[in-house]
């Protein structure tokens, strides 16, 4: 298959949506489990009950404890490094161990990162928009209260207003850019 043509592109298109679909639930099984969000939310059963058939070989081996998910992540950076070989099979190009390993996982991270980047925007809006206990949007409340415990202890609300979001996202955003940033480009000087 020529990946110039139409056809495929929209292979690609295809191979890269499903693959960002699994990775994506795998991610926010991490994160829900991380945050300790409610079990009996039907998002968190949905996302257990779709991701269990690809985390149960790694949890035989890497039983999960407490409140990090091993193995959604390892499963995450496993499924990617797939992704860039058959990336490199598509394109003839021939990829070494180490430039697919750092590849996989620094994506996997910048993923994470940009989950965390709009879970935290997403509540901070439902915030404005429904504040109170809500039943269908505690989960988001849920899910960044972890995320957000660290800033609030250095940034307390100023009159009334909490500027921990900004915080968060500012500090998310950095970490990007300059540490995951620069495993990337030492990751692409590999292929040259």
């Amino acid at each position: 298959m020529e990946l110039a043509s139409p056809v495929g592109q929209g292979g690609l298109f295809l191979l890269q949506f499903i693959v960002g679909l699994i990775i994506f639930a795998l991610m926010l099984r991490f994160l829900l489990r991380a945050t300790y969000a409610d079990w009996n939310h039907p998002i968190v059963q949905f996302v257990a009950k779709v991701t269990n058939p690809l985390c149960a070989p790694l949890n035989k081996a890497l039983p999960a404890k407490g409140r990090w998910d091993w193995s959604a992540i390892i499963t995450a950076i496993i499924i990617q490094a797939l992704f860039v070989i058959a990336i490199g099979f598509l394109t003839d190009r021939s990829f070494g161990v180490p430039f697919i390993v750092l590849a996989s996982s620094t994506e996997i991270v910048n993923q994470l990162l940009d989950m965390m980047f709009w879970l935290i925007i997403i509540q901070a809006v439902l915030s404005w928009i429904s504040p109170g206990n809500n039943p269908n949007t505690v989960i988001f409340d849920q899910l960044t209260q972890p995320i957000l415990a660290p800033f609030r202890r250095l940034v307390p609300p100023m009159g009334g207003i909490d500027l921990t979001p900004i915080v968060a996202i500012l500090a998310i955003k950095l970490f990007q850019i300059v540490v995951v940033g620069s495993i990337t480009q030492a990751a692409q000087q590999m292929i040259g």
